[in-house]
């Protein structure tokens, strides 16, 4: 069977190199905060304790007068001014004038329909004080950026959002998606489409979805999520007005991601496609700038320094930003150093799985508005991505998916928790998925996750942060989910498990320190995780409506497939 997409254009992979076009949406070109002589000059000063501070400060004045200020400044220090003046230059020029602004959505409520609807009491003040966090993350953006937009890094957005925390002031694309789920399930439908409204927005502005909201994000995305959004929107709100206003923009950022993002894959004589990361960047992420410049420092080409450049870039769009599962050598073994990293060379199994999500949804969309044809294509594209998923990804001898090394034409097969997507997404023939399911335990149990508490991102200890021992909500939540769904008995078991260990983890940190965090240690109950390009952080958006999705499927009374903590 040769399952290839009918027109598209393509990153052909073979057993040697990956050869990329000049992939499409507008990508950032700002001398001041994308690329240019004066981000180099600031961000290698180390004037600053994160790259990030910089590139998030607002001029002063506009750009061009920013740039002339910097060509004055430039000829007066005789082109090698000293970390003090550099400091000096930038404190003229730039500031942090305030871009956002709090805001107190008006949907929000204390105590809305499911804290009464819990009877596990302390589930439900857990939950109460999760949902305190709500307002605490609520940002808009301030009229300053509407009315010099030029000077800021931040792009204007009308609606409000909720920032993940922390470091990340601004909102992010696939965070997005677990934070929805937890403002739907709490009842703040208009912030959860004003926060869609917005990716909407962006997808009719740019093409795609950029990794977040500032502009030197444009170039790379993240995980595809609007549709599956979109999908949970729905299922709220019964809004099909909205949805059949929308469609065409759910399918432009699909095709942005058909069109920009898939590869040709030849496998036992068969031809395949899906989809990989992919930034058509090459230069240092502008926000990790000078850690960008030293991990790609050790290559001895301009070229392998360009070619790092793109997979940092693309590991960063991944949202795994970043893990063993990009960090490899040219024979595929796992590296724990972050100049080896191959991303583009990865097709993986969690993107591939998202897409096919998407694509079932897209023809459940069309099927509810009564276009046929339009259905029919986006089924036919469902079951292509479905049988490639399976052809390509899975192991009939391991009983699970694995991503795949495009070059060396094999599974990579480790441990990681995207490996289940497959399942969550439903990617899985009906006549085997209890039969998938139970595989699922098998290999949770052969790798002795069940003495976790927590599924651990992959069992290599790197020092990433997608690494073991971390764990991140949302791949609890794609697991969890999976065995659940799959109909078998033992796996349907052990999801409970999981979720309320997950539960009784998250529980044990908040009491602890009064915050949700990021991610969590799944070695031990209750502290959280480490490692990575910057410290823990704490807020935390998604960490928080991924557990609201637990607690709305195994606490809350009408649903509960738990009969509570106690037990």
């Amino acid at each position: 069977m040769n399952c290839q997409l009918p027109v598209l254009s393509l990153i052909l992979i073979t057993s040697h190199l990956i050869t990329t076009t000049n992939l499409g949406g507008r990508s950032c070109s700002s001398p001041i905060y994308c690329e240019g002589e004066l981000l180099h000059l600031v961000q290698t000063a180390k004037i600053f304790n994160d790259s990030k501070t910089f590139v998030d400060m607002a001029m002063k004045h506009p750009v061009n007068q920013t740039l002339a200020n910097f060509d004055v400044f430039m000829r007066r220090t005789a082109q090698k001014p000293s970390p003090e003046e550099i400091r000096e230059f930038v404190y003229q020029n730039f500031h942090m004038i305030g871009e956002m602004e709090d805001f107190m959505p008006r949907d929000w409520r204390a105590e809305p329909k499911i804290v009464r609807e819990i009877d596990d009491p302390k589930i439900r003040a857990f939950l109460i004080r999760l949902i305190a966090i709500w307002p605490l993350l609520a940002r808009k953006i301030s009229q300053n950026v509407f009315d010099r937009p030029d000077t800021f890094s931040l792009i204007p957005v009308h609606n409000a959002f909720i920032i993940p925390g922390g470091r990340f002031k601004e909102f992010y694309y696939w965070d997005s998606y677990w934070i929805i789920k937890g403002l739907l399930i709490t009842d703040m439908k208009e912030t959860a489409k004003g926060i869609i409204d917005n990716f909407i927005f962006m997808v009719r502005n740019y093409g795609f979805i950029p990794n977040g909201g500032r502009i030197y994000y444009l170039n790379r995305s993240q995980p595809p999520v609007l549709t599956l959004m979109m999908k949970d929107y729905v299922k709220y709100t019964n809004d099909f007005t909205y949805l059949r206003q929308n469609i065409r923009v759910l399918e432009t950022e699909l095709q942005f991601w058909l069109k920009k993002r898939v590869a040709k894959i030849v496998n036992n004589g068969e031809t395949y496609q899906l989809a990989h990361f992919d930034s058509e960047s090459d230069t240092p992420r502008p926000e990790s700038y000078l850690e960008d410049l030293e991990t790609c420092g050790v290559h001895n080409t301009s070229e392998s320094r360009h070619e790092c450049y793109t997979d940092l870039k693309s590991g960063a769009e991944s949202g795994w930003d970043f893990s063993s599962r990009w960090t490899f050598d040219e024979q595929g073994e796992p590296s724990p150093y972050l100049w080896n990293i191959n991303t583009r060379r990865n097709i993986p199994v969690d993107l591939n799985s998202f897409l096919y999500k998407s694509f079932k949804f897209m023809n459940y969309f069309y099927v509810l508005l009564r276009q046929p044809r339009e259905a029919k294509y986006w089924l036919d594209l469902a079951d292509t991505w479905k049988y490639n998923i399976e052809k390509v990804l899975y192991s009939p001898e391991e009983g699970m998916w694995f991503d795949y090394d495009a070059k060396l034409h094999r599974h990579r097969k480790y441990f990681a928790a995207s490996n289940f997507a497959p399942l969550w997404a439903d990617a899985v023939d009906d006549d085997v998925k209890k039969q998938r399911g139970h595989n699922s335990i098998q290999y949770l149990k052969k790798h002795g996750i069940l003495d976790y508490h927590g599924v651990p991102s992959t069992l290599l200890a790197s020092g990433f942060q997608w690494d073991f021992p971390n764990a991140w909500s949302p791949y609890q939540n794609m697991i969890v989910f999976g065995l659940e769904r799959s109909g078998d008995e033992e796996a349907q078991e052990v999801a409970k498990m999981l979720a309320l260990r997950w539960v009784q983890s998250n529980l044990k940190a908040y009491d602890e320190n009064k915050v949700m965090f990021e991610k969590y240690s799944a070695q031990s109950s209750g502290v959280f995780g480490g490692g990575g390009e910057y410290h823990i952080q704490s807020g935390f958006g998604w960490t928080n409506g991924a557990i609201m999705e637990i607690i709305d499927y195994y606490f809350r009374v009408k649903k509960r497939k738990y009969v509570g903590l106690q037990d």
